[in-house]
Parts: C-alpha cells; structure tokens; sequence
C-alpha cells in the first residue's frame, strides 16, 4: 500500500488489511498492526519457541516414554 498519509488512513488500511508496512527509500521500516495481530503473533511466537525447546529435548534425549509419564500421574494425582 503506497500514499497512506495521515493516521486515519493508517487505521483504515490496519481495519482492512490487518498490517502496514511503512517504507522509506524502498526499504520496510515499520510495521503497523491491530492489537488483535499483536497478540496473535506473540502467541505464536510463544508456541514456536517451545515447538523449538521440545524439539532439542528430543534431539538432547530428555524424554520419557508416555506409560512412565502416565504412571507417574497415576501415583501423584490417583488417575
């Protein structure tokens, strides 16, 4: 989206597109989007990052097999 000039067009575009991206000399400097996308990419964020700490436990070898995980539940919570 080229031209955006003043805040109210911003909020519009942000309403209509989620995300604006504003340029100078061609190169991306700002990113502009609803608190609603905010969020959602700080979540995602969140579960990409322990999606990456699981997989390196697995790599790393720091796991358990689901019976022993299930046992244990079993004795600490009596299900």
């Amino acid at each position: 989206m080229q031209g955006v000039t003043n805040i109210k067009e911003i909020e519009i575009a942000v309403e209509q597109y989620g995300e604006v991206v504003v340029s100078k000399d061609k190169q991306n400097k700002v990113i502009i989007m609803s608190m609603e996308e905010y969020k959602k990419k700080k979540l995602n964020d969140k579960i990409d990052e322990h999606l990456l700490k699981s997989e390196e436990d697995i790599r790393m070898g720091r796991t358990k097999k689901a019976a022993e995980v299930f046992r244990e539940f079993e004795e600490k919570y009596g299900f």
